[in-house]
């Protein structure tokens, strides 16, 4: 079975190396190289034990308001807001306790199988960096550091993981890079983290070691259809021919399925991040700033800060006013000397639809084609497990978990 995947990320990668592990003859078609876009630049965190929904209860318009000052976490840019109203009312409504227990308990059946997942593509020859040090999450006020444990120990109840509470000398224990003031942490072990960009190219690499057809550069522009199935991939270069396909485009799905009678409501939610090769000090694990939400991230040489959430549509504008809040707050909070002003700043478009869920699953309007996006800040934990999954479908029919709550047809 020849299955078109449009997409080369680590979405994308993972449901092609699956397929081929299943039987399948997969064929990707990457507009640009492979793992170069949102797959690059993230923090590459490998976190079941803090993987929730976006929206949370107790969103309001007031709160939605702060979001457009340009400082904040999530920042919505007010040129785009009256085209993203109608996706930021539907958000929203999921703003409550009801949708996000449902959403918890959705992503932690997927979550079941991230680690299992990880070391079989490992023990498959599949080379990445990945790491083993849990994550360490640090607050100065208590009231965030009691709602971030809060909404981690929902998750970790849905799953079987759990998380440590740390005093403030537990804290600097474990990091004595943070600046004083530190009071409350929480610890989660069983945690990881993989340089992405390293994981994209192993995927890769195995890919073509097993003789999958893979096209970069190569842009898909619509698709060529015979009796509600897709008989083919066009392209600027050839027609690619199919006997299904996979789309796995990241933010840029959403255009694919309205090409296909099934519109989407995908959009981008815009990830920033700093990477600085050989940095003077290191940190001894990945370490999330609670207040500011960032992310920072130790790799084999470099170190990456990443963070902030900007709603602005799909473009890969970068916003260097949010580049300098990122650096600031990071020099603020941690001693990284290079923080301020070295390194590389990267932008990339996290694919996010209203309630935050991935959308894996066939697409309603065609027999033969299947969607794997929308995994929002999650896609390196669910990556695997979600190609895995998609592949089953595929092939077998039978995904090994419940895949409902991901449907395409929920819109």
């Amino acid at each position: 079975m020849r299955v078109g995947v449009v997409g080369g990320g680590v979405i994308g990668l993972s449901t092609a190396w699956y397929l081929k592990k299943m039987g399948a003859d997969p064929v990707v078609v990457e507009s640009w190289t492979l793992g170069s876009r949102c797959s690059f630049g993230n923090a590459g965190w490998v976190c079941p034990s803090i993987s929730s929904p976006l929206p949370a209860p107790g969103l309001t318009l007031k709160s939605l308001s702060w979001m457009m000052r340009r400082d904040s976490p999530l920042y919505i840019r007010p040129s785009a807001l009256l085209k993203l109203t109608p996706w930021l009312l539907r958000f929203r409504s999921f703003c409550n306790h009801a949708d996000q227990k449902r959403g918890i308990a959705a992503i932690a059946a997927l979550n079941r199988f991230t680690m299992e997942r990880y070391d079989e593509l490992a023990a498959s020859g599949v080379e990445f960096e990945c790491h083993e040090s849990g994550v360490l999450m640090v607050f100065r006020d208590s009231d965030k550091a009691a709602a971030a444990e809060k909404e981690v120990k929902l998750v970790t109840a849905s799953s079987a993981t759990s998380c440590t509470d740390l005093t403030e000398s537990e804290v600097y224990e474990r990091e004595p890079m943070l600046r004083p003031g530190f009071r409350f942490g929480l610890f989660v072990g069983a945690d990881r983290h993989v340089r992405p960009d390293s994981l994209s190219a192993g995927l890769g690499a195995s890919l073509r070691a097993s003789g999958v057809e893979i096209h970069e550069d190569t842009m898909a522009t619509g698709f060529r259809s015979e009796g509600g199935r897709v008989k083919a991939i066009v392209t600027p270069k050839d027609d690619v021919p199919v006997d299904a396909v996979v789309l796995a485009a990241g933010a840029h799905t959403g255009a694919l399925t309205r090409m296909l009678g099934w519109p989407i409501p995908l959009t981008a939610g815009k990830g920033y991040s700093v990477t600085i090769d050989q940095p003077r000090n290191q940190l001894r694990q990945p370490l999330y700033l609670g207040g500011a939400k960032i992310g920072l991230s130790p790799f084999t040489g470099a170190l990456r800060f990443s963070g902030t959430m900007e709603l602005s549509g799909i473009n890969r504008r970068m916003d260097t006013a949010r580049i300098r809040s990122l650096r600031r707050i990071v020099s603020r909070e941690v001693d990284i000397p290079e923080a301020k002003e070295g390194g590389r700043a990267w932008v990339g478009m996290r694919p996010i639809v209203p309630d935050s869920l991935p959308v894996m699953g066939k697409l309603p309007s065609r027999e033969n084609v299947y969607v794997n996006t929308g995994h929002q800040m999650l896609g390196i934990t669910l990556g695997p497990s979600s190609g895995w999954a998609l592949a089953g479908l595929i092939l077998e029919g039978r995904p090994g978990v419940g895949l409902d709550a991901f449907s395409a047809g929920r819109f």
